[in-house]
């Protein structure tokens, strides 16, 4: 609690490492703080109880799952347990007592009801009313049980380690017995909440009556007055407030008990009483009038301001009994809902509705419309017909009959289907009721109330429209949200449920109410914004409504009058002034439904929308303005739809050409995520490239955008217009995000005004700036200006490409704002980096040269490379500087970039271990024990143990890391091996880590495209610098500590996981050929990309090792001892070399690929490519260089026949058809002769595949001629095959 620095800062670490480790003592050090009430300050004892209950959340076991125990002994927790109630109980805060609620709830999560038993019955004890506690320390137990069943709602049970005897394994403790503890356990919790419902009901029916008629406990009066002070009662009082008091704790219990006690046979005994109780609490707490004697004016307030929050718990804990026992409590809804309707709708005017605290009106809407959703109230439920055959049940049909035995589970079947009818009957009652109210005669009633009373704009609304219109928009957007807990948004919210549910009736009602407002014209302000409601809630339910209002009828009859003939006075241009504020509230709305509902209008109509609303924009009524911006918006929306649909579709036709031109599929793009993303489009637009569907699509697009770019002049002038009137960021960013919107929609179409749009940007910049440097700035604000900024230039420079690069007021914007938000010392940045570093590689993507803007902004990036957690994108930024030849400005960094690289590399490999369960020591060591016993015993070695989740932002990351790695090799082959040995190394000690399982034991798939990565760069290596494979295998100062401190430092997560277990050289080579050796099922599946992916992997590694043993840096024994790893690496070499025509296909693809239409013209990918053409990998002789590795084997191996003799080992027992042709393929390479042989195999293989064609041509065609003269067309081979 010192304020000098110097003392607190590190007493602050101190708790926080004594807080993270659960150090023995700390909770029993902290709870001796608490109870020295009379020595130490309020402050310092809050403080320890929050460490305390933050100790116990965090690490009082490390997860729920898990079956780790924190540091705390069994004799220490037992204390905590003890304490906690009795300081609760006793301690003179009621802030303390708080957090020792919280403090009980949290060890409750954990030790209840195996360790701590009898908590609840304590806290029930302590909280009846005849218990020695003071009424303040009774409140207390009430709400501690509250905070308990709130957080025994997330338990997870957890099988906790029994004592082993010494010599006994774990398995032979038995499964069962550990089933039985957790049933038994489960058991015991279910019947200890249960014991809580009977008390929790006396105590709401002891103090809620006694509140209700506050005359019944003048008795008390003085107690309770005492009671009250301390308690948190404000006015003055008698018995009343505290009995207020204590029944909104037990109906708060009673409603956190509920959905822990969930029984589908029923509800808790007593819960009629209780439920007749709340239904006639609920009309009184509503009326707001006390029973008995009338109160004085004060304390009147007084009391109706606890009732008020008391009916809102009252209410909760009715809807609580509908979620958690939907169907007992079924019969009870025609009494609720009769009381919720006449609450929240038909009872009280809308004044006096409005007047209420919004919390309470949203719970009154809440039931109703949780009643509707139920699923057990819905007809489809309860008018499901039952099994019952000859005129009784089916289990007494078949019992009746003699000699007939029913199987135990047709028993249990059936006798479930008899409950299922019994709780038909039940939501039979409820859904009755709920048909009663939606039927005609009720549900015009309330429709009408619900528009008026919760939908409806206020007068105090109107006031905010006209003196704050930009909060005003604010403040509707917020109730658009999908997490709005509003009155309106919940009020429309339960129409949607009525229109869902009723159907036409509900929808008839509304327009009925519609019409007869339409009618009743514009001079009532009431009945305008009864009408602008409506208006609201057909559109938002419009789907429901469609079939009776068409909204092309509806926009041609009304909304586009209404817009047309008040647009003159709402741009001033009539000569008069604006628009009153009713006028104005239609015209938003109309404007609101062109967005909302714009996808059903005809052309006519949307290029009549589309300029009415660009019009508005420059209304004066700014709410006018800013909701036609958002119309505006929804509509250009709708031309980027259409984009997306023709991009998909040629796409598809692209790849069909290409696979009809080469006969097999050859996509765009390069990466694996860019493959699998066309991939997934082809196959949503193969199938409708012909469509009608993609023809009306196509026609929309080109006549949409004709509209766009035909008044794009007066959009952009509008727009900044309206930009330089507004006061709020938040304005702001709406309208650069219709810009933004309109530049991606309207593409090159926007040149012609770049101009006038540059224009405009220094200024937003400018503004913002200025703004920024504000003492009062909203950082939030801000960020989401500069982000919408960014979003713009973004659009602007990837369409317009060199033309935006050039302007030279856009490069006043984008360069600044590139750099203020790559600048950690800027408050924005954490929000704005991950767009900034978008927007600069499109800015890189789009010249074939780096500006010398962009080359200004690297000191930024080592800063972002030193941090590490944008390393993604900042690699691929650095690789495009590589490729468009801007490598010497990254020369002063290369430290940095290095270290970098380095620590993502291990980053990604600890993640890797983490996802296969070796993250500690012992793991890793257990694992690869029982790897080597397995292997041992000639079994296929341990499958991979789960552990987390290795997520796709790893995988990414390693594979950006080894991209780059990959060019810098190829850039600068001379002095990266150096340079980056240490990413090198960890690569390799990954892939060698004997811990690691192998590829064919399990691995996830993002593991595997890790390891592919990595093994692609280090093949690369390899080829130029053979001899670096032995520094890469060796151990790491780490590995050369102790095995013990190693392990330690692991265990304490201040080690890295792959430095706990060996690396072999053994290790790597295994990997390495499995993953070369495997063919994906993309791959088989004929997936262009990935077919080429992987005859390049095979190609590279195939073409490593052989150098490696060529040289000499891996010994042929490595290879001769392991037979299957021999015949493995003979097997790739000869797939390779079977594959040459096909890598040479590739090649061709590639270098043929359009830079325009396939390339998307993109500067960085096209250098990639012209990289890629003088990759040595493309022009390697593989015949000549397998030929010379096979013979230095076939040396080591005494000869030829050694070597044949080790691959027929290698074969196994039962070799597939594949390895039987190995042998005299391996001798044919040896010999140089394996390239005549494969292809004598291949035509061959296609003389035989003519004659079977032609085999079937004639039994096709005897066919033919024996059925009748029948025309098979001439294209026969395409057909039969």
């Amino acid at each position: 609690m010192s304020h000098a620095t110097a003392e607190r800062v590190p007493a602050e670490a101190a708790i926080r490492a004594w807080e993270t480790d659960a150090a023995p003592g700390f909770l029993h050090s902290l709870m001796r703080i608490v109870q020295e009430h009379s020595a130490i300050d309020e402050p310092t004892r809050l403080l320890a109880v929050v460490v305390a209950k933050n100790t116990v959340g965090g690490n009082w076991r490390k997860t729920l799952g898990t079956r780790e125990w924190s540091r705390v002994p069994e004799e220490e927790k037992g204390s905590v347990r003890n304490a906690v109630l009795q300081l609760m109980l006793s301690d003179p805060s009621d802030r303390v007592a708080l957090q020792l609620g919280l403090l009980a709830s949290n060890i409750c999560a954990f030790d209840f009801p195996s360790r701590w038993p009898d908590v609840l019955s304590h806290l029930l004890a302590a909280a009846d009313w005849a218990s020695p506690f003071a009424p303040q320390f009774k409140l207390r137990a009430l709400r501690a049980l509250k905070h308990i069943f709130k957080g025994l709602l997330t338990k997870r049970f957890v099988a906790e380690p029994l004592t082993q005897q010494p010599g006994a394994s774990a398995a032979a403790l038995g499964m069962a017995s550990i089933t039985s503890r957790l049933q038994a356990e489960r058991q015991l919790y279910k019947e200890k909440l249960k014991e809580c419902a009977a008390p929790l009901q006396q105590l709401v029916a002891a103090h809620l009556p006694a509140f209700l008629n506050p005359s019944s406990s003048s008795a008390t009066a003085a107690a309770a007055d005492a009671a009250a002070a301390t308690a948190g009662g404000g006015a003055a009082g008698g018995g009343w407030q505290i009995h207020g008091l204590f029944a909104k704790a037990a109906v708060n219990g009673t409603t956190e008990l509920l959905p822990l006690i969930a029984d589908p046979a029923g509800l808790p005994e007593g819960t009629r009483q209780l439920l007749e109780l709340l239904h006639g609490a609920a009309n009184q707490l509503m009326a707001g009038v006390p029973a008995g004697a009338p109160l004085p004016p004060a304390e009147l307030n007084a009391w109706r301001d606890l009732a008020g929050r008391l009916h809102e718990r009252v209410c909760k804990c009715i809807i609580a009994h509908l979620d958690s026992h939907p169907l007992p409590f079924a019969e009870y809804v025609p009494y609720f809902l009769k009381l919720f309707v006449d609450a929240a709708l038909l009872q009280l005017d809308a004044a006096t509705l409005r007047a209420m605290r919004p919390k309470r009106r949203v719970l009154l809407v809440r039931f109703l419309a949780k009643a509707l959703l139920c699923p057990y109230y819905r007809p489809e439920y309860v008018e499901a017909q039952a099994f019952e055959p000859m005129g009784g049940s089916l289990i007494e049909a078949l019992h009746s009959k003699a000699g007939v035995a029913v199987a135990p589970e047709l028993l249990a079947r059936l006798q479930q289907q008899q409950r299922q009818d019994g709780g038909r009957a039940q939501g039979r009652v409820a859904a009755e009721a709920l048909q009663q109210l939606l039927s005609k005669e009720q549900v015009s009633a309330v429709v009408e109330a619900l528009v008026l009373k919760y939908v409806a704009l206020t007068h105090e609304e109107l006031e905010e429209w006209s003196s704050d219109p930009e909060g005003y928009i604010r403040s509707i957007e917020v109730e658009s949200g999908p997490d709005a807990d509003t009155p309106r948004p919940v009020g429309v919210g339960l129409l949607l449920c009525m229109l869902e549910r009723g159907g036409e009736e509900v929808a008839q009602a509304l327009i009925n109410l519609t019409a007869r407002l339409q009618a009743a014209g514009e001079g009532s302000p009431d009945m305008v914004l009864m009408r602008e409601a409506c208006y609201r809630c057909i559109g938002e339910g419009y789907s429901h409504v469609s079939s009776i209002v068409p909204f092309s009828q509806w926009y041609a009859s009304e909304l586009s009058g209404l817009l047309r003939s008040r647009l003159p006075a709402f741009l001033g241009t009539a000569g008069e002034g604006s628009p009153d504020i009713i006028a104005a509230v239609l015209q938003a709305r109309a404007l609101w439904l062109v967005g909302a509902c714009g996808t059903e209008l005809e052309k006519e109509q949307w290029v009549d929308a589309w300029g009415l609303s660009v019009a508005h924009i420059g209304a004066r009524d700014l709410v006018v303005a800013l909701q036609a911006v958002q119309a505006v918006l929804l509509l250009a929306i709708q031309i980027l739809d259409d984009q997306a649909i023709l991009d998909q579709v040629a796409a598809a036709k692209l790849a069909a050409s290409k696979k009809k031109g080469t006969g097999q599929a050859q996509l765009p793009g390069l990466t694996v995520g860019n493959a699998a993303a066309v991939d997934a489009a082809l196959s949503a637009a193969e199938g409708v490239q012909d469509d009608e569907a993609v023809t009306a699509a196509r026609e929309r697009l080109e006549w949409r955008l004709a509209v766009l770019t035909g008044n794009l002049e007066q959009l952009l002038a509008h727009v900044f217009g309206l930009l330089g009137r507004l006061s709020e960021v938040e304005s702001s960013v709406r309208l650069l995000q219709l810009v933004s919107v309109v530049a991606e929609a309207a593409g090159e179409r926007l040149q012609p005004h770049l101009g006038a749009l540059a224009a405009a940007l220094p200024g937003v910049w400018q503004a913002s700036t200025k703004q920024a440097s504000g003492g009062n700035a909203d950082t939030g604000a801000l960020a989401r200006l500069h982000s919408a900024l960014m979003a713009v230039i973004t659009h602007l420079v990837g369409k317009l490409r060199h033309a935006a690069m050039a302007n030279e007021q856009v490069q006043a914007v984008m360069y600044p704002l590139l750099g203020y938000a790559t600048n950690l010392h800027n408050p924005e940045a954490e929000v704005l980096v991950e767009e900034a570093l978008k927007c600069w590689g499109v800015a890189l993507a789009v010249e074939p040269a780096v500006a010398p803007q962009l080359v200004g902004l690297l000191g930024n990036m080592s800063h972002l490379l030193k941090r590490g957690t944008d390393n993604s994108a900042a690699f691929q930024i650095l690789e495009a500087y590589l490729l468009l030849q801007a490598g010497q400005a990254l020369q002063p960094y290369s430290e940095v970039i290095s270290a970098a690289l380095t620590a993502a590399i291990r980053q990604v490999s600890k993640a890797v271990l983490d996802s296969c369960g070796l993250n500690t020591a012992a793991a890793a060591a257990a694992h690869q024990q029982q790897q080597q016993q397995q292997q041992q015993q000639g079994l296929p070695g341990a499958p991979a143990r789960p552990g987390a989740l290795l997520s796709s932002e790893v995988t990414q990351e390693g594979l950006a890391a080894a991209a780059l790695v990959d060019v810098m090799l190829q850039l600068y082959p001379a002095d990266v091996p150096q340079l980056l040995l240490p990413c090198f190394q960890a690569m390799a000690q990954l892939v060698g880590n004997e811990a690691l399982p192998l590829p064919r034991q399990g691995l996830p798939v993002k593991v595997l495209n890790v390891l592919e990565g990595f093994l692609e760069v280090l093949a690369r290596l390899f080829l130029g610098a053979p001899s670096a494979l032995p520094a890469l295998l060796a151990p790491t100062p780490e590995q050369q500590q102790p095995a013990a401190a190693a392990a330690a430092a692991a265990d304490d997560g201040s080690g890295s996981s792959s430095s706990s277990a060996g690396v072999s050289l053994h290790r790597f080579v295994d990997c390495w050929l499995l993953i070369a050796s495997a063919t994906f099922l993309e791959e088989l599946l004929g997936v262009g990309h990935m077919a080429m992916l992987g005859r390049f992997r095979r190609r590279i590694a195939a073409a490593a090792l052989s150098r490696l043993i060529s040289e000499g840096v891996l010994p042929a024994s490595v290879l001769l001892e392991q037979p299957a790893r021999l015949a493995r690496l003979a097997g790739v070499m000869v797939k390779v070399c079977d594959e040459v025509d096909k890598f040479a296909g590739d090649i061709a693809h590639l270098d043929g690929l359009h830079f325009e239409q396939e390339l998307n013209s993109d500067f960085v990918l096209a250098a990639r490519l012209n990289l890629s053409k003088g990759d040595a990998v493309r022009h390697l002789d593989v015949f000549a260089t397998f030929q010379a590795a096979m013979a230095a084997l076939a040396a080591a191996a005494g000869g030829e026949a050694g070597l044949m003799a080790l691959l027929q080992a290698g074969a196994g027992n039962s070799p597939s058809p594949a390895m039987q042709e190995l042998q005299p393929l391996v001798s044919s390479l040896l010999h140089g002769t394996l390239a005549a042989q494969l292809a004598a195999q291949k035509a061959a293989a296609e003389q035989q595949r003519q004659q079977r064609l032609a085999a079937a041509a004639a039994a096709a065609a005897a066919a033919a001629a024996a059925d009748g003269d029948v025309d098979w067309g001439s294209g026969g081979e395409e057909a039969m095959m």
